[in-house]
This record gives C-alpha cells, sequence and structure tokens, in this order.
C-alpha cells in the first residue's frame, strides 16, 4: 500500500463515481479500477458496494475513508514543514521533559525561545526520565530535560538544578505543625512512591534515603505522576518527597517540611541530556536559553 492508493481511494470516495473520480485524478477509469481492486485486496476488505447505484461505501470503506483523509492531511502537513525546514524556512524543536520540570527551569526558557524564535515549531512530551534515552538514540527529540538521568551512550547531560528534597504530608498528619523533620521520622509512614516505572531511579533515591536513616519504606502506593502521588498524599493515603520547586507551587491540603540531620543534605537533580555533537541550530539556541 502505498499513498497513490490512498489518493485514489479518498477521491473515488469523494465522488462515489468512477467516471469523474478518474477525470479529477487525470488517469484511464480501468487503472482507478485497478488501483481500487489492488487497495482492497490488500485490505482483506470491500470498499465500495458496486451492485448500488448510485454507488456507495461499504462500512469499512466508511471508515477507511476517514482514516485515509487523515493520514493524507498529516502527509502534506510534515512534508510542508519538511520543505520549510530543508530550505531554510522555520525549524522545529522535539523536548521530552518530566513533570516537575514545568515547577522550575522549563517554562521560563520556553517563553525566553519562543520569543526569541517565533519561527521555530516546538514538539513537547511528557514523558518519565527514563524514556529520554530511546526518544533521543531514535531522534524524536533533540533534549531531554529529566530528574535523577542517568547517562545516555552518546549524549551529553548538564545540570540544570540542585534542590534539596522536602517531605509531602496530609495537612490533618501528626507531624504537619512541625517545621521540620528528620526522615526517620517517617519510618512507620505509608509511603506513595512515584514514578511507577521498573527503572526509575528517583524512588531508588528515596529508598537509599530511607535505609541510611535504618529503616525500609512502607511503600503502599506507587503513582506513574508527580501529580497523583501529590493527590494521594492529601487524601491522607501517604506521604511522599518532593524537590522544593514543587512544594513551591504546592496544594493548600498538603504540608510541605524540611528535612532535618543527614538528610537535609540529600539533593535531588534536574539534568538536560542531548547528543553529542547534534548540528541543530534550535538545539544550539535552546540550550544557551537554557544552560546555566
Amino acid at each position: 500500500m502505498n499513498l497513490r492508493h490512498l489518493q485514489f481511494f479518498v477521491v473515488l470516495a469523494e465522488e462515489l463515481n468512477f467516471t469523474r473520480a478518474a477525470r479529477r485524478l487525470h488517469v484511464a477509469q480501468p487503472a482507478l479500477s485497478q488501483q481500487i481492486r489492488a487497495l482492497e485486496e490488500r485490505l482483506g476488505a470491500a470498499l465500495i458496494d458496486r451492485s448500488s447505484r448510485p454507488m456507495r461505501l461499504t462500512e469499512a470503506g466508511t471508515y477507511f475513508f476517514a482514516e485515509a483523509r487523515q493520514i493524507l492531511s498529516q502527509y502534506e502537513q510534515a512534508s510542508g514543514a519538511a520543505r520549510d525546514i530543508g530550505q531554510g524556512v522555520r525549524g522545529w524543536l522535539g523536548i521530552g521533559f518530566t513533570r516537575s520540570a514545568m515547577y522550575s527551569v522549563l517554562p521560563p526558557a520556553l517563553k525566553r525561545f519562543s520569543a526569541a524564535h517565533p519561527g521555530i515549531e516546538l514538539k513537547l512530551y511528557e514523558m518519565l526520565t527514563e524514556e529520554h534515552a530511546p526518544a533521543l538514540r531514535e531522534q524524536r527529540i533533540h533534549v531531554g530535560i529529566g530528574r535523577q538521568a542517568q547517562p545516555v551512550d552518546g549524549c551529553t547531560t548538564r545540570v540544570l538544578l540542585q534542590e534539596k528534597l522536602m517531605a509531602a504530608v496530609p495537612a490533618d498528619h501528626a507531624l504537619a505543625s512541625a517545621r521540620r523533620l528528620r526522615i526517620q521520622d517517617l519510618a512507620d509512614a505509608p509511603f506513595v512512591f512515584y514514578p511507577k516505572y521498573p527503572n526509575a531511579q528517583f524512588p531508588r533515591l528515596v529508598e537509599g534515603l530511607c535505609r541510611d536513616a535504618g529503616f525500609t519504606p512502607k511503600v503502599v502506593h506507587q503513582a506513574y505522576e508527580i501529580q497523583t502521588a501529590i493527590a494521594l498524599v492529601a487524601a491522607g493515603l501517604g506521604v511522599t518527597l518532593v524537590g522544593e520547586s514543587v512544594a513551591r507551587h504546592g496544594r493548600a491540603d498538603v504540608v510541605y517540611l524540611s528535612l532535618a540531620g543527614s538528610s537535609a543534605s540529600a539533593l535531588t537533580t534536574l539534568t538536560a541530556t542531548y547528543r553529542t555533537g547534534d548540528p541543530s541550530p534550535a538545539l544550539r539556541d535552546f540550550l544557551a536559553v537554557l544552560l546555566p
């Protein structure tokens, strides 16, 4: 199957007449009929009810008509964008980011970059930090902004922000009135961990801090996103740890407490990872805005 098959079918579906469709396509009617037959054989479904007068689409044809038009429209948009990029008329920048980046460095960087480069199309993908590596290798993104990022072959990683961890507890928690607490004070508390992903590094950081304090956290819930974890804390289902930037944008029904003792020096790190030697001018200009 190719675009020509889709184009032929879409025109026929719009005209519902082989003669008019062939005229629009500037092909002979037998050639059009042959192409449609070949498409139906490839799909294993009849798209045109040839026995009806006037001609009509089958149920499968009606579905395929809508999908084919969307595919052709996306192709036209993509080919136009590629042409403009190739001619230097426009550019694009793919950014993968963990949600917590939106609490600190990313929004002001996006604002400055967009103002200075209105011709650059931004493609923003919210994803787990652990998903950045394959996205970079497959060139779906130019840069990944993540937390506790691990080294990626062929890529450079730069630190954007290091911040202290804080404990997030429900507003009615027994420790909520304290100014600060030691992490061992949470030894008996149920924990909410995030993100729920096999190789996620942030839960390992929290586990390590608890282990150093002499206990294993009792994990009762795991969330895919930080906002879900905080919402579970607000519901009284557990406690969690977050970075200071997240705490500054916290919700009223959650209390954020500084950590005392050895855990007070625990840091969570936000980084930018990008392909080493990537020639993209858009990436170069974005890094100039993003990096400290």
